[in-house]
């Protein structure tokens, strides 16, 4: 893919200062252990773990003493409260759901950041591959000014015809800094994703064209499976598991009372305290409680409908960028490129037999650019639409 533009790069040194280099593996590796999200999404993860933990624990008993100046004189009493054992399942479903939840969010957080390593990554190697073009097509545009001075000094053209060719020549060094400075700064943005701790960016090391001629990973994929999708389900199942745990809680559950009584003349010792304590709902039954959980998981299920829609939708039109633009990228690559440079070729050649005049020559020389850039342009669009695919599905490789 764009040998002569990679040879003509490699020759004339690539970009300065880049000593490095990376392949995509790599780069996905560096980016789970030097970027933040890999211990966010842990934290999300160990956060919910706990919240489950919390949802099974068993409240505390409470303890109370007092004294009296009437016999006995000292009471101790422990109150212990049941109310939780008719919501602790619930309550534990819906901590499950949000561990569900927590996961989703983590493994979609490393999967959008793997998209914007390949991103990235892909478009670092798009913006060397430009450089190495302009650069390649200096040297002609060089080669055609310098041709044109000796058909000029032959008497076989007019000055305003070498002119032209110079003010190619000028043309492409300017376009040749421009792609430079689109390479520094992709570069830059490389690093930065991937955590490069060093003073130079790394180089990405690895083809444009990288897996389009292995064809699209569209198998088929289960959109419940997809971490929106994971996620939906999860907040309607803790929702549910919530409007039961509230409906329970409208039960009036007893507290078991244990304790003693001592300090009393007229008995040799202790006297047991044994009893139940049960809350009575005289002012409100818990309607309206109920009502607004029960609302809640309406809405989470609304939304599992909504969600389910709307990733049914979005991987319809993944797959469908993803599928045309390989089609491009595949169809650019080999036989828009290949047929331009020959065109080029036989133009510079036709002039520099005098069978031509500079107009063609120019005009083949700047297609062949127009050309070279659509391709890379091309192979990029494929690149950035299959990191979408594989952040759509969750995919973290």
């Amino acid at each position: 893919m764009l040998s002569w533009a990679l040879v003509a790069f490699l020759q004339l040194g690539g970009s300065a200062g880049v000593t490095d280099s990376i392949t995509l593996a790599e780069a996905l590796g560096r980016a789970r252990l030097q970027r933040g999200q890999t211990a966010v999404a842990a934290a999300r993860v160990s956060a919910a773990r706990g919240a489950l933990r919390v949802s099974g624990a068993v409240p505390h008993p409470t303890v109370s003493y007092s004294y009296t100046e009437s016999p006995p004189r000292q009471h101790l009493t422990v109150d212990q409260p049941l109310d939780w054992l008719s919501r602790r399942g619930a309550d534990r479903g819906a901590a499950r759901a949000g561990i569900t939840r927590a996961l989703a969010d983590s493994t979609q957080l490393l999967a959008d950041l793997g998209r914007d390593v390949r991103v990235s990554f892909y478009g670092a190697r798009a913006a060397l591959e430009s450089e190495a073009l302009a650069r390649a097509q200096s040297v002609l545009a060089d080669s055609l000014a310098k041709l044109a001075s000796a058909r000029l000094s032959a008497g076989d053209i007019s000055r305003f015809e070498q002119e032209q060719a110079v003010q190619e020549y000028a043309r492409s060094r300017q376009a040749m800094s421009e792609a430079r400075e689109r390479t520094r700064v992709a570069l830059a943005q490389l690093a930065r994703v991937v955590g490069w701790d060093r003073d130079t960016p790394p180089l990405p090391a690895g083809l444009l064209d990288a897996s389009l001629d292995r064809g699209s990973p569209l198998e088929a994929v289960d959109p419940e499976q997809v971490p929106p999708m994971r996620a939906a389900i999860a907040d309607s199942a803790a929702a549910v598991a919530a409007a039961r745990a509230v409906s329970r809680a409208r039960i009036p559950i007893p507290s078991v009372q244990a304790g003693a009584e001592w300090d009393d003349p007229s008995s040799d010792g202790a006297q047991a305290v044994i009893g139940l304590s049960i809350p009575v709902p005289l002012w409100n039954q818990g309607g309206g409680a109920v009502a607004e959980a029960s609302a809640r998981a309406a809405e989470a299920s609304a939304r599992v409908r909504e969600t389910r829609l709307e990733v049914v939708g979005t991987m319809r039109e993944a797959r469908i960028h993803l599928e045309e633009t390989a089609e491009r990228a595949r169809f650019a690559r080999d036989s828009l490129l290949p047929s331009a440079r020959a065109l080029g070729a036989r133009a510079l050649q036709a002039y520099r037999s005098g069978a031509t005049d500079i107009l063609p020559a120019l005009d083949a020389l700047r297609g062949q650019r127009e050309v070279a850039l659509a391709t890379i342009q091309a192979l990029l669009d494929y690149q950035d639409a299959a990191a979408t695919w594989h952040a759509l599905l969750g995919s973290t490789d």
